[in-house]
C-alpha cells in the first residue's frame, strides 16, 4: 500500500514529511469531531500543517503500517510554530497511537513515535 501511495505522490504531486506523533487523551479526538459536527472515522489526526477535513496518509515507522487519516483538528495558532519546530507533524488519537506507536510508547516523548505524513494531490 505504501508503494502505491508513493507512486500516486510521484504521479499526481503532493508532499511528504518526516517527524513525530504525540497523542491525544483517550476519547478527546472523538469529542473534537463531534464539536465540529464531523462523523468519527477510524483514523483521525490533528495537524499544524493541514486544515480540518484534509486527508493524509500516515506511515508508522515503529509498526510499518499505513493509514489514511482525516485531519479532524489543527494546532492552536500559538502552538503551531512550536509543533513545526519540534517536528510534531501530526497528533494521533489515543487509539491510533496504540496501533501506530505501540502501547509501550504511550507515555514516552513524541520522538519515540516517528512517522511519515504524505498528502497526495487528488
Amino acid at each position: 500500500a505504501l508503494i502505491n501511495v508513493l507512486i500516486a505522490l510521484a504521479l499526481l504531486g503532493g508532499e511528504s514529511m518526516n517527524g513525530f506523533a504525540p497523542r491525544y487523551s483517550p476519547g478527546l479526538m472523538e469529542k473534537v469531531a463531534q464539536r465540529r459536527h464531523m462523523e468519527a472515522v477510524p483514523c483521525m489526526v490533528s495537524s499544524p500543517y493541514y486544515g480540518v477535513g484534509t486527508w493524509v496518509y500516515v506511515w508508522s515507522h515503529n509498526k510499518a503500517i499505513l493509514r489514511h487519516c482525516r485531519v479532524t483538528d489543527v494546532s492552536a495558532p500559538q502552538d503551531a510554530p512550536r509543533h513545526k519546530r519540534t517536528k510534531r507533524i501530526v497528533e494521533l488519537s489515543y487509539e491510533l497511537a496504540i496501533e501506530m506507536c505501540g502501547r509501550e510508547h504511550l507515555n514516552d516523548r513524541p520522538e519515540q513515535c516517528p512517522v511519515t505524513v504524505l498528502r497526495v494531490d487528488e
